[in-house]
């Protein structure tokens, strides 16, 4: 339940379509962003240590990290 509560705290957009998700707070700050691409999410303000595990782990749940298609990855080698 203290899971959810801390998650209900924050709103998560995307701000680009196949972009990073930011993480805002009820007063619409950016607290932070989290990359699909690489699974990392990097703070932008001060949370408290237990908030922050538990943002984390619920975004790595809902967006887990996505491998790049074997097309990307031969468009860039090319």
């Amino acid at each position: 339940m203290q899971k959810q509560q801390a998650v209900s705290a924050y709103r998560f957009k995307r701000a680009k379509p196949d972009g990073i998700i930011l993480v805002l707070n009820e007063g619409s700050y950016v607290m932070a962003e989290y990359s699909e691409h690489t699974g990392a999410v990097k703070w932008q303000r001060v949370v408290l240590a237990t908030q922050k595990e538990k943002v984390e782990n619920w975004l790595r749940e809902q967006y887990p990290v996505q491998k790049p298609s074997q097309k990307a990855v031969a468009a860039r080698t090319a």
